[in-house]
């Protein structure tokens, strides 16, 4: 009776810790949704954000910065962060591979490659046979286009690295290799067929939030939502694949069938996120690990509802705070937002594939 009475403070206990971690991680999300509301090349103040919200035609500079510009930036780069980190956790789940995100296994440059075709032979059709039309490809079409081109990418780093089943070194290096591959294309094709595009393709595929508005978020916001929702209501299966092949294929599993969905899922939170924000380096790997360092040694340090959810809130709140940096560090002008997740990345990788050996 005395164990069972210690074990329910316990679980108590954990789930006090877990839901304080929350609130905190929602704290620090609050905290810089607001502050990516109060600066930037221009710097407002909370009265004036304030009453730009509540009376938004009263002074119309205000409203275009607030309205126009902060307000769907901010909530598209959490939308964002919430994809690339639950990509994250889901391929480092099905793969079993902690070094498994969307730029390490293709799917990053699989998208870039296959937006970049399209609208460049879009532009080339457009030109040559179709030219009183102002816009041939719809920016509907970019999240299915770009999905197409990750998972043809993520398929192909899977298959090189079957014979090694899934080791990791192996599949780092074919990813490496396909990604660079895929990555020089994508620059050959700029470069040599951008034409007007190639300024606006480059800055693009260094990842970044400039000149986004509420049309993106609206384009980006169903993608997440149907993701988030096959996602919660699919995670008993990807609990169960958490444990060996052996043991999930004798709970009645079958793996391979929903290794593709869910690596289906994980495509269409990377390549729908992609195609609005470019690629946004290293969120999707290094969210996840960050999330298990704070539940490292707790109930919930395997439990991957509760990994996911601290997941999304951390997503959101990186990659809010490298878009605030980016265009206040150097104001007027801005740093790609991908550029400063990368930077940040980068060392957390090398720490990660020390720990891996």
């Amino acid at each position: 009776m005395t164990t069972i009475s210690a074990q329910f403070r316990t679980k108590k206990s954990a789930i006090a810790n877990y839901s304080i971690t929350l609130l905190l991680s929602l704290a620090i999300l609050l905290l810089l949704f607001v502050a990516a509301l109060l600066f930037g090349a221009v710097n407002l103040s909370p009265v004036e954000i304030f009453n730009t919200i509540k009376y938004p035609h009263t002074n119309m500079v205000h409203t275009a910065i607030i309205w126009e510009i902060r307000l769907p930036r901010a909530l598209l780069a959490m939308l964002a962060g919430i994809n690339f980190a639950l990509a994250g956790v889901i391929l480092q789940t099905v793969i079993r591979n902690p070094l498994a995100d969307p730029s390490l296994i293709g799917a990053n440059g699989g998208a870039s490659l296959a937006i970049v075709i399209c609208l460049l032979l879009g532009d080339y059709i457009q030109v040559h046979f179709f030219p009183e039309q102002k816009q041939l490809i719809s920016l509907s079409w970019l999240p299915i286009i770009a999905l197409i081109g990750a998972l043809a990418a993520t398929f192909l780093v899977l298959k090189l690295s079957w014979k090694s089943q899934l080791q990791t070194s192996q599949l780092a290096l074919n990813g490496v290799a396909v990604g660079a591959t895929l990555n020089a294309l994508v620059m050959w094709c700029v470069l040599a067929w951008g034409g007007n595009r190639t300024e606006t393709s480059i800055i693009w595929l260094a990842g970044s939030l400039y000149a986004r508005d509420f049309t993106h978020l609206q384009l980006l916001l169903p993608w997440t939502l149907c993701a988030l929702s096959a996602f919660f209501i699919l995670q008993k299966h990807l609990n169960v694949m958490q444990l060996d092949e052996r043991s999930a294929t004798s709970l009645g599993l079958n793996i391979k069938l929903w290794r593709l969905v869910f690596i289906f899922i994980a495509a269409c939170f990377c390549a729908s996120a992609l195609a609005i924000t470019g690629p946004l380096g290293f969120i999707g790997l290094i969210v996840p690990h960050i999330a298990r360092t704070i539940l490292k040694n707790t109930l919930f340090a395997t439990s991957l509802k509760h990994i996911s959810l601290l997941s999304l809130l951390i997503g959101a709140a990186l990659t809010l705070a490298a878009d605030i940096v980016s265009r206040t560090l150097i104001a007027p002008l801005e740093i790609p937002t991908g550029t400063l997740t990368t930077l940040i990345g980068i060392p957390i990788l090398l720490i990660i594939l020390r720990k891996q050996g």
